[in-house]
């Protein structure tokens, strides 16, 4: 027998505790599960599990097994892909979803620089609404990058890139028409753009000098398109609150004002997500980490404009 095969399998039966479930989840007999986890146990000289007729108990030994067999598949099978990319050029197509003012001006001129690097690699950029961003795979893309308060979903390899703080901004013409705004409670009184998305309820949270600190607004517009209400923003048409990376330009041009500075939104966190580090082609592998490279350089744009 396969010694590697099995010790997947006992590593199986040690997480579900099951000899039928390790089974199902290979989809093979019962009888060849208890098999491969015996042969293994002649193997190595050692009894791995106790055995009852209700439960299932590791020995010190199965214990120890545990511990360290998992990281020895998985640097087994780290060796076995990069050997087998040695063969392989980095050639071909890499899909990713993105958020489209993000895709546009921030991660564009990362894809011009990996493309320096790997001339041969092209990126597809596709559309990835919130709505999209659990299912993905479904949509054909190698990676996904999503910008969210709390990653949820567990089944997803995530990268973390950088933080994205929030700031809520309006032109200087729509502030000079306004009484002075200074506590979140008076937007109550003002026109508010509001992202559905990101705000169902239209209710804005922040952290402010007593704490936080969360208001109802209201005004003439309400979309799932931020770059929309950063336009909306921009004609004067009232507050709207919009990540750092969108907005950094505006600020600094003057055509845009931040409100209530001492008052910080609720922020958000940039990820690269993927499926699996199996099987990863290698166009999709060196495309990750020239993004976790990316990552390792503090971004203007990510923790405000202090």
């Amino acid at each position: 027998m396969d010694q590697l095969s099995c010790l997947r399998m006992f590593l199986e039966v040690a997480r579900r505790n099951s000899f039928a479930g390790a089974a199902q989840h290979f989809g093979v007999s019962r009888a060849t599960c208890t098999k491969q986890v015996a042969w293994l146990e002649r193997s190595l000289g050692v009894k791995l599990l106790n055995r009852t007729t209700k439960q299932l108990g590791l020995t010190p030994a199965g214990l120890q097994v545990l511990e360290n067999g998992t990281d020895l598949l998985q640097r087994y099978d780290d060796l076995r892909e990069s050997v087998h990319d040695l063969s392989r050029d980095v050639a071909g197509v890499v899909r990713v979803g993105v958020p489209p003012a993000f895709g546009t001006q921030r991660l564009l001129p990362v894809i011009g620089e990996f493309h320096e690097r790997y001339p041969d690699v092209q990126i597809a950029l596709s559309l990835l609404t919130v709505r999209k961003q659990e299912t993905f795979v479904e949509q054909g893309l190698d990676v996904g990058i999503i910008i969210v308060p709390v990653l949820k979903d567990a089944s997803f390899i995530a990268i973390p890139l950088a933080e994205a703080r929030q700031a809520l901004v309006a032109s200087p013409a729509y502030l000079a028409k306004v009484p002075p705004i200074t506590h979140p409670r008076d937007l109550q009184h003002c026109k508010c753009l509001v992202n559905w998305n990101k705000s169902p309820t239209a209710t804005w949270n922040f952290t402010g000098p007593e704490g936080p600190v969360a208001v109802r607004v209201q005004g003439p517009l309400r979309s799932d398109f931020g770059d929309a209400l950063k336009e909306a923003a921009l004609a004067g048409m009232g507050i709207s609150m919009h990540p750092y990376y969108m907005i950094a330009d505006e600020i600094e041009r003057g055509e845009l004002q931040v409100v209530l500075p001492g008052y910080v939104p609720s922020g958000l966190d940039v990820y690269a997500i993927y499926s699996s580090r199996k099987n990863l082609p290698m166009r999709v592998q060196v495309f990750l980490e020239f993004l976790k490279e990316w990552a390792r350089t503090p971004k203007s744009w990510s923790k405000g404009m202090e």
